[in-house]
């Protein structure tokens, strides 16, 4: 007989650990698993022998207004060290300039200067192609031009994706906005800020709750379902059908992890070449790390490679036309399973970034919940 208040949670990163986190304040009993021997999914951070604090899965970057539920809730379990995100892109000469593309980037470029934001508008659509995208190269057109793109978009994205921007949808391209003025911070958002003390210390308190129960590296098997009237699932939603339809595709990350004697000129240098790395991190430049003893500083190069070939782990889905639609038909096989949802970026096959992430799961929580006062009543 099933156990009528206990869930299983299937993933300690942040879509599981906010589901468990509100259906144990609602009263549910919630057992959490993680394959993995850590919590906090790919946003785990860990301080290394020098008290730098890495991101050991690449750069979490955590942004959004600052009123919005995501950061209310985030707010009850850790306190905050303001943080503005930089990425430069190295140049052909050596050179690094501002990403997003801003006026100070187009004056690097093309060895002008823009006194005004109307003359860094009048120059980029001298770039432009006209017309609607319906893709990721038609978006680099569209908004920057050829010249731009084949600076900074196209060669990355080939890198980063494994497919030519043609075979991506528009928004994969729409991550990266222009700006026309020497605002050269990587987002925007009224907040952003790091975890005082890091993801990892902020999870352990969202799962620190007397109903909840985390066993790690433990992996999902039907067997698990026995005890629990419920089963949130964040493993790739394809791996759970035995690939049935056939794989759904993620780009991995190979990290290279090294030291260095001088300083970035910002957080992140992105490499938009046609080499094999995609950026590099120095963890010190982040505030809520500390920096060594020695003069030196531990950065992180990243390079792009296929899910299948780094042990299956699944970063970032590969989004068009042929791959949604696959997406799809297991979408609705799920839909037979009832007592079963799949969540999280591999559930849902969609990038999420962590406030989005954050709001995803806590209305799913209250969709859930409601669902089941329903049944009840």
């Amino acid at each position: 007989m099933r156990m009528s208040s206990a869930v299983l949670v299937v993933g300690a990163g942040f879509a599981g650990a906010v589901l468990a986190r509100e259906l144990a304040e609602a009263g549910r009993t919630v057992r959490v698993i993680d394959r993995r021997p850590h919590i906090g999914g790919n946003a785990f951070d860990a301080l290394n022998e020098h008290g730098e604090r890495l991101h050991v899965y690449g750069p979490h970057l955590l942004h959004g207004e600052a009123d919005s539920v995501a950061i209310r809730w985030l707010s009850r379990f850790t306190e905050w060290e303001p943080y503005e995100h930089r990425v430069r892109a190295v140049l052909a000469d050596g050179r690094t300039t501002p990403l997003p593309v801003n006026r100070t980037t187009l004056e690097d470029v093309f060895g002008v200067e823009l006194p005004t934001e109307e003359s860094a508008k009048e120059l980029l659509a001298s770039e432009v192609v006209a017309g609607t995208p319906n893709n990721t190269d038609e978006f680099f057109l569209a908004n920057v031009g050829p010249r731009l793109a084949d600076i900074f978009f196209r060669p990355y994205t080939r890198k980063m994706w494994g497919v030519s921007p043609t075979q991506l949808e528009a928004a994969v391209g729409a991550r990266l906005p222009v700006r026309w003025n020497r605002d050269d911070r990587y987002f925007t958002d009224s907040f952003q800020a790091m975890p005082k003390d890091g993801f990892t210390a902020m999870f352990e308190r969202i799962l620190d709750h007397p109903l909840i129960s985390v066993s790690l590296g433990q992996s999902y098997g039907p067997d698990l379902d026995a005890d629990v009237s419920h089963t949130f699932l964040s493993l790739p939603i394809d791996e759970y059908f035995g690939f049935r339809f056939g794989r759904l595709p993620y780009r991995s990350i190979r990290f290279e992890t090294s030291s260095v004697s001088a300083d970035q000129p910002a957080t992140v240098i992105n490499y938009t070449d046609t080499g094999i790395y995609t950026r590099c991190t120095q963890w010190d430049l982040i505030p809520n790390s500390g920096r060594r003893q020695d003069g030196q500083h531990t950065v992180t190069r990243e390079i792009p490679c296929d899910a299948a070939d780094n042990n299956n782990e699944c970063y970032y889905p590969v989004r068009n036309s042929e791959t949604l639609a696959r997406y799809e038909q297991y979408e609705a096989l799920a839909a037979t399973e009832p007592n079963k949802t799949f969540i999280g970026r591999c559930g849902l096959f969609r990038y999420l970034d962590m406030v989005p992430c954050v709001n995803i799961h806590l209305r799913l929580a209250a969709t859930f919940l409601g669902q089941q006062a329903q049944a009840v009543a």
